[in-house]
């Protein structure tokens, strides 16, 4: 009979987010290959939703709690609290010989597992989604000069280094979990996956929102996603005053902690070429990734190798090609360059990143041919049946 795998995490189905969505996709898979011999602990309750058929009475689910998490310290709370209920459950089901994988949600969790393995013996696998402390350190939460942020540092060190595999989602990534681990442990790429299937590219004459707005006749670029403090959105909008192609528009879709600002410049600027569409559920994809001419993803320096925007995949697959910011050495930056769908600029800089908007409006011909590929590209290379053969592979018992 095979080990059984002990899937822990904080999100998991029917929970809407992106990781949680391709968590339970992944669990799917590995039950399936490891003749249902899986256990899973999460705090996703179930609300009115039903259980996924294949994981009747294999999945815990633990009672969440609701603070107001617009304060650092109720956030700080919940998780502490979250993470103790599932240490505690985990460390009472979790058997000899069990193949656990676990993500960095929520973060508390990795060093607390790894020290449980001084007391039981079991295969110990970190999907890395977040590089933790590193990641809250880029966007300023917490500065990393202090004594406190590297006795933190230190300590998930010494959790990664305790794994028996890491799994990141690019090259980057890699680079920054082999530091961490001083290259003690085997890392896995495997990259987030996109199911394309669900991807229809249309026309943006058809569009929807750009009807609304009337964009339909404009170039448009747009930003989809989390408006947050690590993702350039002022470099975006100083860019956007410096363009002078006459049909040139950005367009943001989202929410995040820049939105108020956003708001704020679009009514404030003369002759303002940004515009705001609000946020969509995911069942209006096809409308919104397909609300533009070119798709933009950005982060500024300090994420690199801290993670990688699943989105980009979309992005691709509704034929869009992709104008990235940020360093030339992340992994999506790397796809750009590798595969010829699309352009890359350094962060922080609006009047470079001006130029290039512009000459890439003079030369919208290119769209179509570099739209096309972008979306040839994921089939071939992160499609949901290549990305998780990489998990069956990894989780294949050695004979």
């Amino acid at each position: 009979m095979k080990r059984r795998i002990v899937v822990v995490s904080e999100y998991f189905y029917p929970n809407e987010r992106t990781d949680a969505f391709l968590l339970t996709v992944i669990t799917k898979k590995l039950e399936e290959v490891n003749d249902g011999n899986i256990k899973v602990i999460c705090t996703s309750e179930l609300g009115e939703h039903k259980e996924i058929e294949s994981l009747n009475n294999k999945v815990v689910r633990l009672k969440n709690i609701k603070l107001n998490e617009q304060r650092i310290i109720y956030r700080v709370l919940k998780f502490i609290i979250l993470t103790l209920k599932l240490s505690i459950v985990s460390f009472f089901m979790i058997k000899k010989n069990d193949r656990v994988f676990v993500t960095t949600n929520p973060a508390f969790l990795i060093p607390i597992l790894s020290f449980f393995r001084i007391f039981k013996t079991f295969e110990y696998t970190i999907l890395v989604y977040d590089v933790f402390p590193e990641n809250i350190a880029a966007t300023n939460i917490i500065s990393n000069r202090g004594y406190f942020y590297k006795l933190i540092k230190k300590t998930y060190d010494w959790s990664y280094s305790k794994a028996d595999k890491l799994i990141v989602l690019g090259r980057d990534m890699k680079e920054v979990v082999t530091n961490k681990t001083d290259n003690k442990v085997s890392i896995n790429i495997i990259e987030n996956w996109c199911d394309y299937t669900s991807v229809v590219p249309k026309n943006k004459i058809e569009n929807k929102i750009l009807k609304e707005l009337k964009l339909t006749n404009k170039i448009i670029f747009s930003f989809v996603g989390n408006l947050g403090r690590v993702q350039g959105i002022e470099t975006l909008l100083k860019a956007s005053k410096l363009v002078t192609h006459p049909d040139f528009r950005l367009l943001f879709i989202g929410d995040g902690a820049y939105k108020s600002k956003l708001v704020e410049f679009i009514e404030k600027e003369d002759n303002c070429k940004v515009y705001y569409a609000g946020t969509f559920p995911i069942s209006k994809q096809n409308d919104f990734l397909n609300a533009c001419d070119v798709s933009i993803i950005s982060l500024n320096n300090a994420m690199y190798g801290l993670g990688v925007p699943s989105k980009s995949y979309y992005n691709m697959a509704a034929e869009k090609p992709i104008l990235y910011i940020g360093d030339q050495n992340s992994e999506i930056a790397r796809v750009v360059k590798e595969h010829k769908i699309g352009w890359q600029c350094k962060p922080n800089n609006e009047v470079t990143l001006a130029k290039l908007i512009d000459k890439i409006c003079n030369n919208s011909s290119d769209f179509n041919e570099l739209g096309t590929r972008a979306r040839k590209v994921v089939k071939e290379y992160f499609s949901k049946e290549v990305i998780l053969s990489k998990y069956t592979d990894l989780y294949k018992e050695k004979n």
